[in-house]
């Protein structure tokens, strides 16, 4: 058994598939070679001109294509791509003979008639098969006998047409139009790969690996209807949804996803997925200048997919080029929901010193409305404010923290899971000089939310804002947070104080604590800092060139944390 599906196989759980016996679509056909294409040649495959437009005729130029994508010598074009060099590859059906025939033209304009059958005591669907194998022979590949359509998309016409609207759908950015069309779907054929593998997909892009994962092995699992093409796209998207879900995990699923997309292109040389596999896999393992040139080649042969463009955006950026990945994210934000997009594509205007653009992009992208989930209305207010501040422009940064702020404890689920950000954020309007509007929302939070992360960070800021007043230290606040022993919170409030008082022993050695507590990037610029006035400059120098390191790494698995993504980093980006 190949690698990629001896693998696939066992992820999902399931036990090998059974080999496609020529029965399945009858002997081999008997046809002479008409035109011997090269390995690699693209093929377009469509109906012939004149075909009626109705539901039968339409499910046939799926299955056509279907049928024909199972080659492995040739590259069967996606619906509505057409690429310079493509010889279309024509299915034309004659209703009241039953009969089908498939003509090739050929990129200098010769034509070629392939071969011919007939649907005459047969479905139009095992027809096709027939006819698909025939084309291969035709067309000088020693094809092997395929995986049945009916089986492998659906024999069910109005399954495969609702499948084959959704992923027009998606190509145009209808996420959530095409899950409804998936439902209708599956709801007609819950047994379809290809149905499947959509529905997968789908909920990858919706946010939801548990559902990916959930759908993927039990499509997986019905062995007996899976094509090589539609295998390999559900393994994939099998291990992205576990590297999702399993964090911990995360590295070993990438490097499977790596092996699945090598095995593959050896299988299926002129398949562009198992490279886009392996690319994507290489990006998520930190491998950007290994994976640009496929994924440049991937955006290149799938233009209607936005999968390539937004990885090719990342590894556009990882490798110095802001210009190119700011393009490739654009392209890719006409296509993805716009949280996929928003950050990367922001990082890469500000990268590429497109300030104007990026204000405008911030500007205009979804603010609080039914169609943006409230973490992104959260993250864009916190990059106005970074960027703002990166500008230079600190009474237009502390407006955007302050609104940000508001939201925040309006919004008491998403604040729960922001309560280091409502500190250092809140920290950062201390320093700006505009700590003094945070008491009375401050009171309000800890009212609401007593004994939590939320009240830590609320008595943490309550404290700053008092050393800020007095330049004393606030030493019952310290102690309350410190709850006996030691955290970051009652140590920077401490470092605050002493800081004010120009106390730069005390000051050291409490910073040097709470970094040894937190990974704060505002503590490690902080001390940065007072290691310099302290005359270590070569200590602070090493400091903030690894601080500065991590701000600007890009990592796929990580969230990122670019001085862009929020005021505090922003400050500790800018803090020399």
């Amino acid at each position: 058994m190949a690698r990629s599906t001896a693998l696939l196989l066992l992820l999902a759980g399931c036990a090998a598939a059974p080999g496609h016996s020529p029965s399945a679509v009858g002997p081999r056909p008997e046809v002479p070679v008409a035109t011997v294409l090269p390995a690699g040649a693209l093929l377009l495959a469509c109906l012939a001109a004149g075909t009626p437009d109705e539901p039968s005729w339409r499910a046939a130029e799926v299955w056509w294509r279907e049928a024909l994508r199972q080659s492995v010598r040739f590259d069967v074009l996606e619906p509505g791509t057409e690429l310079p060099g493509a010889c279309r590859v024509e299915l034309a059906i004659d209703p009241a003979k039953r009969a089908l025939a498939a003509t090739a033209r050929l990129p200098d304009g010769a034509q070629r008639v392939l071969a011919g059958g007939s649907f005459a005591g047969t479905t139009l669907a095992a027809a096709i098969d027939r006819l698909a194998w025939a084309t291969r022979l035709a067309l000088g590949e020693e094809a092997a006998p395929p995986v049945p359509v009916g089986a492998a998309v659906s024999a069910d016409e109005r399954a495969v047409l609702a499948a084959h609207d959704a992923l027009l759908l998606l190509r145009d950015g209808g996420v959530e139009s095409a899950r409804r069309a998936l439902q209708q779907a599956r709801a007609r054929d819950g047994g379809s790969p290809h149905v499947l593998d959509a529905v997968a997909a789908v909920a990858l892009l919706r946010g939801d690996p548990a559902q990916a994962e959930r759908t993927a092995p039990q499509a997986l699992g019905f062995t007996a209807r899976l094509s090589p093409p539609v295998q390999h796209r559900l393994a994939r998207t099998l291990l992205l949804a576990r590297a999702s879900l399993h964090p911990d995990r995360a590295d070993r699923h990438d490097r499977e996803l790596l092996a699945l997309g090598e095995a593959g292109r050896r299988e299926r040389p002129h398949d562009p997925q198992p490279a886009l596999t392996a690319a994507i896999a290489r990006n998520f393992l930190g491998e950007f200048a290994a994976a640009r040139p496929l994924l440049e080649a991937a955006a290149a042969r799938l233009p209607n997919q936005a999968v390539p463009a937004y990885h090719l955006g990342w590894a556009c950026l990882a490798t110095g080029d802001a210009r190119g990945a700011a393009a490739w994210f654009e392209a890719a934000a006409l296509r993805l929901p716009a949280p996929w997009v928003a950050i990367p594509r922001a990082i890469a205007l500000h990268r590429a010193g497109d300030d104007d653009g990026l204000a405008a992009l911030l500007a205009r992208l979804p603010a609080e409305d039914d169609a943006a989930p409230g973490t992104m209305v959260h993250d864009l207010r916190r990059m106005q404010a970074a960027h703002a501040l990166l500008r230079g422009r600190t009474d237009e940064a502390a407006v955007h923290a302050l609104a940000d702020l508001r939201w925040l404890c309006a919004h008491p689920t998403a604040l729960d899971l922001r309560a280091g950000e409502l500190a250092e954020q809140g920290e950062v309007l201390v320093r700006l000089g505009r700590g003094a509007e945070l008491p009375p929302m401050l009171a309000a939070l800890q009212a609401q939310q007593p004994g939590t992360a939320v009240a830590d960070a609320c008595a943490y800021l309550q404290g700053l804002v008092q050393v800020a007043a007095r330049a004393e230290r606030a030493e019952p606040l310290e102690a309350q947070l410190a709850r006996g022993g030691e955290s970051a919170f009652a140590l920077r409030l401490q470092a605050f104080a002493h800081e004010r008082r120009g106390e730069l022993g005390d000051l050291l050695v409490a910073l040097g604590r709470a970094a040894q507590l937190s990974d704060s990037p505002l503590t490690k610029a902080l001390l940065a800092r007072a290691l310099a006035q302290s005359g270590r400059t070569a200590e602070a120098a090493a400091l903030r060139g690894t601080l500065r390191a991590e701000l600007d790494a890009i990592h796929l698995r990580r969230r990122p944390q670019h001085p862009l993504l929020g005021p505090e980093l922003a400050y500790a980006y800018l803090l020399e």
